[in-house]
């Protein structure tokens, strides 16, 4: 079996001072600390650098100004129109 006992006994004399000291995870609290740094670094640089919004997509201005032109008149009437043809001849007598 194991040399471990389970009954202690703790004498305590009058006029002694016992200090008992602790970890009070010095350790722990550094490791901890340097995690919360290094996430809000890494939230400043992936949310955006503030003041850094040129690159912002913003919306036209709504006034939208259509100009339509129409096709200048022509400088020279345009030529007379062809006279309509000439009636067609009248068919020639069959021959015998």
């Amino acid at each position: 079996m194991s040399d471990y006992d389970r009954k202690t006994t703790v004498n305590v004399e009058p006029g002694t001072t016992h200090t008992t000291t602790s970890s009070t995870g010095g350790g722990l609290y550094f490791i901890v600390g340097g995690l919360v740094v290094a996430v809000l670094v890494g939230a400043y640089f992936i949310f955006g650098i503030p003041g850094n919004r040129s690159n912002i997509a913003t919306t036209p201005d709504n006034k939208t100004s259509i100009t339509i032109e129409q096709p200048r008149a022509p400088a020279t009437p345009p030529a007379a129109a062809p006279a309509a043809p000439a009636a067609p001849a009248a068919p020639a007598a069959p021959r015998q």
